[in-house]
């Protein structure tokens, strides 16, 4: 699970700097980031961070698909799905490692 974590700690860094694939790429090291959370909390918990700050301040792709956005898209619709899919699979995370416990060494 180290190396899940990881990889999509290295790869969530790096969505930064992708322009229109990043968000995919960030919400794949979220997923990546929940499952690798109940081993390692540190590692996952920055991906998370990262993830969560890439998307909702950094990612282009949010603002262009805004402005593309057809009449019958509510402003902001679009931003709060993507943002809200990164904090509810950290909020996933949190709760099964609550549920679950760390796992004993």
């Amino acid at each position: 699970m180290k190396a899940i974590a990881i990889i999509s700690l290295i790869f969530g860094a790096l969505s930064i700097f992708i322009p229109v694939g990043g968000i995919f790429l960030a919400m794949l090291c979220s997923v990546l980031a929940m499952i690798s959370f109940r081993t390692e909390p540190t590692i996952s918990g920055v991906t998370f961070g990262i993830t969560i700050l890439s998307t909702a301040f950094l990612s282009p792709m949010l603002f262009i698909s805004e402005a593309n956005s057809s009449s019958t898209v509510e402003p902001g619709e679009v931003y709060w799905f993507y943002v809200g899919f990164h904090l509810v699979f950290f909020g996933i995370a949190i709760l099964w490692r609550l549920i679950r416990g760390p796992v004993p060494s």
